[in-house]
């Protein structure tokens, strides 16, 4: 017996129930118009018994497909052809003299097989083989068209993951460096507060590498992230940095890309705070119907004339375009009053 796979063997037993019951109907709508003599064992065991051997012998024809295969190349393409000519003749007769034998053996019909039987009617059923054979053909097509699609898309899906890590791991010796500048610069005049916030860049840095391979995390995750960033860079500035959050706790739940506010904060951190004055960031999120909103705001001069963006904020809109495609939103411009937006608008997906 030919070995394929099961659903194969589902589709073959499935072509084949659907023309037995076929033959069914024809034998049964024949017997009504008088045609022939309406005799139920007849009308049901010739069409049970016709399927049965055509489902048996429909995976000698798949593995005479695949052994000589008619699509692999002009050179044997004719002596494969030759071949096929051959088998269909010969299982064609094994077809029919199987089926005229489990009739007579049933009791069907009262006459012995016969070669002259057999072979009467050979021309007329040779064509089912071809019939079978394209289809072997075209359902091998079809799954290696599957096959095609799915590593292509398996591919797709790595290479995004790649550019996606790449991104993320840029972020990470961005802000380092930014940091390990602040604490330098805290060393020699305020050494507590470098102790600090080099105790709290320890912790910020763990709790990274605890989710390093992690492309998207809960809201919820990154806000406490983002909770602890803030901390680091109030201990610098003291009292010149207010923080406010304004996030609704149906939007705790949805997912975001790792490390999704940080770079905005720190840009906002960077350009919001005045030379001698105090400086506000607002960070909101909120659900609006199948999207989630999220916006930081600085209380800064405002955003620059059009020109080149910065790392994080160049960043940011890469992994959004590789994660959302073109479902998302990330514009900036001006805050209400004075400073500087950042709005995002992603699918809510949980």
């Amino acid at each position: 017996m030919v070995l394929l796979p099961r659903i194969t063997w589902f589709r073959i037993a499935a072509a084949w129930g659907l023309f037995t019951l076929f033959m069914l109907v024809l034998a049964y709508a024949q017997a009504l118009t008088g045609a022939t003599p309406l005799v139920w064992r007849t009308l049901l065991l010739a069409p049970l018994i016709y399927g049965l051997i055509g489902t048996l012998l429909t995976p000698l024809v798949f593995g005479l497909a695949a052994r000589f295969d008619l699509t692999a190349g002009r050179s044997r393409w004719l002596p494969y052809l030759l071949v096929h000519a051959v088998a269909s003749v010969a299982i064609t007769v094994a077809y029919r003299g199987l089926f005229l034998g489990m009739l007579y053996l049933v009791g069907i019909s009262a006459t012995p097989v016969s070669w002259e039987a057999v072979l009467s009617t050979v021309n007329f059923w040779v064509p089912i083989y071809w019939m079978v054979l394209f289809v072997a053909y075209a359902l091998d097509y079809h799954d290696k068209w599957q096959r095609r699609n799915l590593e292509a898309a398996h591919l797709q899906v790595q290479l995004v993951q790649a550019q996606l890590q790449a991104l993320k791991q840029q972020l990470n010796p961005h802000f380092l460096f930014n940091t390990l500048n602040a604490i330098a610069t805290l060393i020699g005049d305020e050494p507590r507060k470098a102790q600090s916030v080099t105790a709290k860049l320890g912790e910020f840095l763990r709790m990274v590498l605890d989710h390093a391979d992690a492309q998207q995390v809960p809201l919820n995750q990154e806000m406490h992230f983002l909770q602890l960033y803030l901390e680091m860079e109030q201990v610098r500035f003291s009292d010149r940095l207010a923080v406010t959050f304004a996030v609704a706790p149906a939007a705790l739940p949805a997912v975001v890309p790792h490390l999704l506010l940080q770079p905005l904060v720190e840009n906002a951190v960077r350009h919001g705070l005045s030379a001698a004055g105090m400086g506000t960031i607002h960070i909101q999120a909120d659900r609006q119907g199948e999207y989630l909103v999220l916006e930081v705001r600085d209380s800064g001069p405002g955003p620059k004339p059009e020109g080149p963006r910065g790392v994080g904020l160049a960043n940011t809109e890469q992994r959004l375009r590789a994660l959302y495609g073109e479902r998302y939103v990330l514009t900036l411009g001006p805050a209400p009053g004075q400073g500087t937006v950042v709005h995002i608008e992603l699918p809510f997906l949980l």
